[in-house]
């Protein structure tokens, strides 16, 4: 039907008159989704997160998939590029705010500083499908689907296929994402020192078998050290 839940109206006052496929569905089912199981490491979450988004982010990949074969996408070229730009890091946090409601939108930074975070709004998302799988929602999700391949774009395509200067960027803005991207992780910083004013704290990273400390003036700065001293050794062990 053409008609949108009032809810939902009241969540989403943008998305009333929009001309792409709809997302009722989803947003209703998005919506009943506890924001603490679903919130990835690098937005403060915690790190069972990267798991449930693996599993989301298979059941959405599987979505896409079958929208692709219902709508006779052909050539397998054709096919990998649409699929790549639907599910890419970079479009999904491109879309966020219409794609996910005000509950879970509180608990994250502004857009400006999500945008060094594309990582982590596709955790976000890839975990919030695998919580709605798991309440049944198959439709909300396959409309999740059909809806990210209407609005990707040839640029999202090439984001998901390759790193420019400006993806860099972001990456290197947001240590603990790539160290996630790696099969890192960094644990919670606990003060170890200083006064009160001057507080010292202390965040290690593990990966693979290693593990890493550093330290910092904030619990933020800490972790943020500790996940670059980790990644910077992995990068320079493979070259």
């Amino acid at each position: 039907s053409g008609r949108v839940n009032p809810r939902l109206r009241q969540l989403f006052p943008q998305q009333a008159g929009s001309t792409s496929p709809g997302l009722a569905r989803w947003h209703s089912a998005v919506s009943e989704v506890n924001g603490w199981l679903v919130l990835p490491m690098g937005f403060g979450g915690e790190r069972h997160v990267t798991t449930a988004a693996w599993h989301g982010d298979k059941v959405l990949g599987a979505a896409v998939a079958r929208e692709l074969q219902a709508q006779c996408v052909g050539g397998q070229d054709e096919l990998t590029r649409r699929f790549c730009a639907a599910v890419s890091n970079e479009h999904m946090a491109a879309h966020l705010d219409q794609l996910l409601p005000l509950t879970l939108l509180t608990l994250l930074p502004p857009a400006e500083e999500r945008a060094a975070q594309v990582h982590d709004c596709g955790t976000l998302l890839e975990a919030c499908v695998e919580r709605v799988h798991h309440s049944g929602g198959a439709d909300a999700i396959e409309e999740l689907a059909r809806y990210l391949l209407a609005t990707a774009t040839d640029t999202d395509a090439d984001a998901s296929e390759g790193e420019g200067g400006e993806a860099r960027a972001r990456r290197e803005a947001n240590p603990k994402g790539r160290l996630l991207e790696l099969g890192g992780s960094v644990g919670p910083a606990e003060q170890v020192g200083g006064a009160s004013h001057s507080p010292l704290f202390r965040a290690a990273a593990s990966l693979g078998e290693r593990r890493l400390a550093a330290e910092g003036g904030s619990k933020k700065a800490a972790e943020k050290a500790a996940a670059e001293k980790a990644a910077a050794e992995k990068a320079a062990a493979e070259k």
